[in-house]
This record gives C-alpha cells, structure tokens and sequence, in this order.
C-alpha cells in the first residue's frame, strides 16, 4: 500500500494527468494497517470475526477526525482501475473490491459506484450491521453522491475520500511550504 509519503514523492516527478492515470479518479485514504490494534478475548486470542462485532459510534467519530490531522501518516487504498460506470464492492468477504478486514464491518457492507461521464463517486449501504456513515453523523441509507473531502465510514473503518487532482495539489501545495 502507498503511504501519503510515497505519493508526495510521486506527484514531484508527475504532472496531474499522469499522476491521476497512475491513481484513478479518486483515492480513498486512510491510517495504516495495524494502527489500532484488534479487540482480543480474555486470553489474548483474537476475537471471533464470523459476526460482526457491533460498533462505538465515539471511537468511529474520534478516528474521522484523526485522518484529517494526520495526513503525512496516512495510507492509500488502491482500488482496480475504474473507466465508464464501474462498481466496487466494499466488505470483509475476500471477494470484495475493498477488503476491510475488520469486525465492524459487515461481510459485504456497501457499494461504492464511479460514474466517469459526470466524474462523481456514490456510496451504498448495503444492509450492513453497523452503517454507512458520511463525515461521522449523516447514515446512508440509500444512494448518495459523494463530495471531494468527504469521511466515509463503513463500521469503524474511515476513508477520506479525495479526487486525485484535489490530493495532487495538497500534495504540491504542502511540498512549497516546507523550510528551505
């Protein structure tokens, strides 16, 4: 996975274009990987992940925040290449376009769909246990179009979901406030 620190050296040797064909049309961001540790039993054993484990909305809202103040230690999640009317999947069942390997997250949790002719991304819930939340309080409970910025959580996994051409300018523009 490439960190927001990979890209900020890639979008230096790339102009926009090739910086999005590189991407896709949007990136989904997020903390990396074994940032939060899994929730064990009494033993120490992992918990069950065959069900869905139910969520904190508190924890599900702090961890939004957080992606917008920790930008340089942030992850990119790749999703396959997207042309024309294409769908993904997001869940914790291997088949998914987006695995989420956590328990708040339902075995097939929502769809996100990129619509190229309009260059606009929707999100769908799925019938997920625990919701589809935009920005941490508004639930999807039907289609709804996405806006560059948005915090997408599905459980307690947050996304921030940027357009590429909006993370290559950040990633331009913090570069040229740097010391000299």
């Amino acid at each position: 996975m490439l960190s927001v620190k990979d890209l900020r050296q890639l979008s230096g040797s790339m102009k926009p274009d090739s910086f999005r064909k590189q991407l896709g049309p949007f990136v989904l961001i997020q903390k990396p990987e074994g940032a939060v540790p899994g929730e064990t039993d009494k033993m120490g054993l992992p918990m069950n992940v065959a069900s869905t484990r139910m969520v904190k909305p508190e924890k599900a809202q702090a961890a939004a925040l957080a992606l917008v103040f920790q930008f340089e230690d942030l992850e990119v999640a790749t999703v396959p290449p997207l042309m024309g009317i294409d769908q993904l999947s997001v869940g914790r069942q291997p088949d998914c376009d987006l695995v989420l390997d956590d328990p708040s997250v339902s075995k097939t949790h929502a769809v996100l769909r990129w619509d190229a002719a309009n260059k606009r991304c929707s999100v769908q819930d799925t019938g997920s246990t625990n919701g589809t939340f935009l920005n941490a309080s508004i639930r999807v409970r039907k289609e709804t179009i996405l806006r560059d910025g948005d915090i997408i959580s599905f459980g307690e996994v947050q996304y921030w979901y940027l357009l590429t051409e909006t993370l290559y300018a950040r990633l331009k523009n913090q570069g040229s406030h740097r010391a000299v």
